[in-house]
């Protein structure tokens, strides 16, 4: 008989415990573990990209035309600041895949204090790599590098910004339309 119980294809599911757990409090469980939520968000957090333009919470909109319909425009994001970037100097390479960033770009790096340890580089509509050249310069600066398609970089800006400070971390983002 013991041994038929054990066996038995009808199982009763008893609740020794309790929990507080339900669908309905779903959020608040979460709110609890977000480490973030109390912090300070940079002032040039990314609010929303869209297919020509990136849009940040503090209303600033950055617009780019279309190509081949003028010149490209970028975001600089420094120390809290949002400067639109003209992307005259900028050269794609090898069918698009590689970034040269003009040197224009980089001087301006090269002259802010404090520097950024680390550049968050969204390059456009899909992923692309920094030329030997950029990446030349900005070591020379002693700023890494962290590169990905520019809805990727901003989630990333975003995420680093809040975590240590603005003015340890910059980004450059290309267009979304690029």
């Amino acid at each position: 008989m013991h041994f038929r119980r054990l066996l038995h294809t009808t199982a009763r599911v008893s609740r020794h415990y309790t929990t507080t757990f339900k669908a309905s409090n779903l959020g608040q469980n979460l709110a609890k573990y977000d480490i973030y939520a109390l912090a300070d968000k940079p002032e040039n957090n990314v609010e929303m990209i869209s297919d020509d333009s990136i849009v940040f919470s503090n209303l600033k909109v950055v617009r780019s035309p279309a190509p081949g319909q003028g010149q490209p425009v970028g975001a600089l994001l420094l120390n809290n600041q949002i400067f639109e970037l003209s992307l005259e100097g900028i050269e794609l390479q090898h069918n698009g895949v590689v970034v040269e960033l003009g040197e224009a770009v980089t001087d301006v790096l090269g002259l802010v204090y404090p520097k950024p340890e680390l550049l968050v580089a969204g390059l456009g509509k899909r992923t692309r790599m920094l030329g030997p050249k950029t990446k030349e310069r900005l070591s020379q600066l002693g700023i890494r590098v962290e590169t990905g398609d520019t809805r990727s970089s901003a989630l990333s800006y975003d995420l680093l910004a809040t975590e240590r400070s603005p003015a340890l971390v910059a980004s450059i983002m290309l267009p979304p339309n690029l």
